[in-house]
């Protein structure tokens, strides 16, 4: 049937979109999840942010997702968190640390995108609520995350040294960053070090063994000043980041981190050409990286040594230009991946895990944003080119493992050039009834590729972009691209007492990639030689994802505030009766703070549902739910502040749900089972401003 010519591209999207989500029949429970973040808007849409200075440390800055509405991290160890955004993670999430996505090393997210970013010159964590403009970035199918790093400032010289120190593990920050600018010219300089001495405890005084680490960061940036006097702001910069961590513990994967070591220089400007912003980058990476299973874990004796060294090359560019209501612009990412696998016993013993893998896209925007009325209107178009290839990939063991041989010849014989074309398209609506209330309404279409891993992964492996759920799995070179359906209703409401901003969404995902049961007689095979009679393989199926969450804040009296941010997100395949695999339960934080003068007082509970929507396919296991209990006092003066609490102040003992299970033997955790969190961690941080 043909669609009259009247209907304009507004409304047919909204009908195709409509007519995806419209059969979906679940209804949202009534669990309902926690705790309460400052809420900005933007010209691109509405964000949610966490002060990096306002919350108790951490030993990487994943973890203030907790803070945000929707968020949530998947831990596999201290230093290795994914991000998770209403129940999609990794590759889904757009995640850029200093305005940039570049790609890491580790086959299994060791060096996560936000591992890059630096506590000390970090300001905020940002997420944008609901719906991600397609300005935000390239694959914004999970939603949009940003670090929000200090950039060299002119006419200023300021400086920060900043220190932490938890006892649970023995974790220590030390940093430092100093900004020089005078006129024409800026210079921020920075440093980082972390260390967690001993392995954390938990809440029963097991011992969660590896989780010790050593990292260290350096970087800085040089501006330089392009303004005329009373013209509009222009200037040129150069960033670079060096980082450098050693004999890291992540217990939920099959290897620890013996080394990642990543050099990162970003050029970048923004100009004023008659009354359009235009704003350019380019950046670069090169990291390298060892992991094992020996050096930080026991190797029981009928285990084969393994040491896997990967490393990696990253481009990101991009150009905007925009005026008015219009905001234009192109962009690329471009990386290249190695990975071999050794045996340092047997010299023999070489598998290429993944070989001369290239990851590259190609993309266009479009973004229209006005006021019409009591509306305000954005809508948004974004194409995307996808080209991936691979090389040629060897196996010392093939000439004796036919299984090996078969899967080898298949995949070097295969055509692993593959090209495909998406599209993005946006909708995100306010409407403004009046001075305190708005109503929200988002809708997206929205498509994303597979990750270099699910469609190049050629023999039964655990190298999986971080999933941690124990089990070996093979790739699917012609996987298609993930198509989204996308809505978001809600409504923001704020008066001189009490804010509150609740969501609900739905959306439906064809072409979902997840791991299911292999049938290949060849893979399940060579992964019963390795001593697992279940592998999977990725493949494109059918899922729903569907929840709420709401911030609220409610001033109680002058000095006192109450706050809350609650969640709740459930996921499902649509294809047969399944769970997806590692949703984050139902949670809730209830805060109340105390400010008076220079002083700072905040207690907060955070209770987490049991979770028991939990993939059958993927043998998840479920987890009960639990309760804990934080406080905090802070003095922060004029030009120094300390600050000093307790989390798990009753010594709580329970599962992290997303922290996937223990890989490690030979400690007070069995192997296979749930990773238990943080018992009662005691900490204090300071900081001296200049």
């Amino acid at each position: 049937m043909k669609l009259p010519l009247p209907i304009s591209p507004l409304s047919l999207l909204s009908f195709s979109i409509l007519s995806a989500l419209l059969p979906a029949s679940s209804a949202l429970a009534d669990d309902t999840g926690f705790e309460v973040i400052e809420v900005t808007g933007h010209h691109e849409g509405s964000y949610s942010a966490v002060n990096t200075e306002s919350s108790s440390p951490q030993s990487d800055i994943s973890g203030f997702l907790n803070k945000l509405p929707g968020a949530s991290v998947n831990g596999n160890g201290p230093l290795t968190g994914i991000a998770q955004y209403r129940g999609l993670f990794g590759d889904r999430v757009n995640t850029q640390v200093n305005g940039v996505s570049l790609a890491g090393a580790g086959p299994n997210a060791m060096d996560t995108p936000l591992s890059y970013a630096s506590l000390v010159n970090s300001e905020r964590l940002e997420i944008t609520r609901g719906i991600a403009p397609v300005s935000s970035g390239t694959d914004t199918l999970g939603g949009s995350i940003k670090v929000i790093e200090s950039q060299a400032n002119f006419d200023e010289t300021s400086g920060k040294i900043a220190g932490q120190y938890q006892d649970n593990g023995q974790r220590s920050h030390l940093g430092a960053k100093a900004n020089l600018g005078g006129q024409d010219h800026a210079l921020l300089v920075y440093a980082d070090i972390l260390k967690g001495q001993e392995n954390i405890t938990t809440g029963a005084d097991k011992e969660v063994s590896p989780t010790t680490y050593d990292k260290s960061m350096v970087g800085g940036q040089y501006r330089l000043n392009l303004s005329e006097p009373n013209g509009a702001d222009e200037s040129v910069a150069i960033s670079f980041q060096h980082l450098e961590t050693k004999d890291a513990g992540t217990p939920a994967l099959p290897m620890d981190i013996d080394f990642i070591r990543s050099d990162r220089i970003k050029v970048e400007g923004q100009h004023d050409i008659q009354d359009w912003d235009l704003n350019w980058h380019l950046a670069y990476s090169d990291a390298k990286h060892g992991m094992d299973n020996f050096s930080e874990r026991m190797k029981m004796p009928t285990m084969n040594a393994r040491y896997n060294s990967a490393d990696s090359t990253g481009f990101d560019g991009e150009i905007s230009i925009g005026k008015g209501a219009w905001l234009l612009g192109v962009d690329t990412q471009l990386s290249e991946h190695n990975s071999v696998i050794s045996d340092p016993t047997n010299p023999m013993f070489n598998v290429d895990n993944f070989n001369g893998v290239q990851d590259n896209i190609y993309s266009a925007f479009a973004q229209w944003q006005q006021d019409i009325n009591h509306w305000n209107w954005q809508l948004g178009a974004r194409i995307k080119h996808y080209q991936t290839d691979a090389d040629e990939v060897s196996h010392s063991m093939s000439a004796s493992m036919p299984a090996i041989k078969m899967l080898m010849d298949r995949y070097n014989n295969a055509e692993r050039a593959q090209s495909q074309t998406g599209v993005d398209l946006v909708i995100n609506g306010r409407y403004q009834v009046n001075d305190e209330l708005s109503w929200i309404l988002g809708l997206a279409r929205k498509q994303a590729s597979a990750s270099y891993q699910q469609r190049y992964l050629w023999v039964p492996m655990q190298s999986t972009g971080g999933l941690a759920d124990g089990r070996t799995y093979v790739g699917q070179i012609d996987l298609d691209l993930e198509t989204a359906y996308q809505l978001e209703l809600g409504a923001d409401f704020a008066n001189d007492r009490l804010s509150i901003s609740p969501r609900v969404f739905l959306h439906r995902i064809n072409d979902y990639i997840q791991g299911v049961n292999a049938t290949d007689p060849a893979v399940i095979m060579a992964a019963q030689m390795m001593g697992d009679s279940n592998p999977m393989q990725f493949a494109n199926v059918d899922a729903q994802l569907l929840g709420m969450d709401v911030t609220a804040i409610y001033q109680l009296a002058d000095n006192w505030k109450l706050d809350m941010n609650a969640s709740y997100i459930s996921g499902e395949r649509r294809d047969i009766e399944d769970n997806l695999y590692r949703i984050a339960p139902p949670k809730v934080n209830l805060g109340l703070s105390y400010q008076k003068g220079n002083w700072q007082g905040r207690i907060e509970g955070v209770a987490v549902s049991a979770q028991d929507k939990v993939s059958q396919t993927q043998f998840e296991q479920a987890t009960a739910g639990y309760a804990l209990m934080n406080i905090s006092l802070a003095y922060d003066a004029d030009n120094w502040m300390v600050k000093a609490g307790v989390n798990n102040l009753f010594d709580t003992d329970y599962e992290d749900h997303l922290a996937g299970y223990n890989r490690a033997m030979g400690g007070d955790i069995a192997p296979g089972d749930r990773m238990p969190g943080m018992g009662m961690n005691a900490w204090v941080t300071g900081e001296y401003r200049f």
